[in-house]
């Protein structure tokens, strides 16, 4: 149990850094190529990982959706973090 809360907690942990992490490259007015970097990597490392991991179509989905909407938010940081920059 106790491990299933750290593992937990480390994901969290490397989600929220991956998203103060790209609002950070936004504010720091980096190319858009620079912000999309983030964004699909991390689409294409939960792709894979859904693939590998799910057995049925509903699970996998499900995962590709999710990891979608969190490549989405990631990059809507990056583009708020360019938005404060050129301000």
């Amino acid at each position: 149990m106790l491990v299933i809360v750290v593992i937990g907690l480390f994901l969290l942990a490397v989600t929220l850094g991956l998203g103060y992490w790209s609002y950070l490259l936004g504010k720091r007015n980096q190319s858009n190529f620079v912000g999309t970097i983030i964004p699909v990597a991390y689409f294409a490392v939960r792709a894979i990982l859904a693939v590998m991991t799910q057995t049925t179509t509903h699970g996998l989905v499900s995962s590709l959706v999710g990891s979608l909407l969190f490549s989405l938010i990631y990059y809507g940081l990056f583009a708020w973090g360019k938005h404060w920059a050129n301000k």
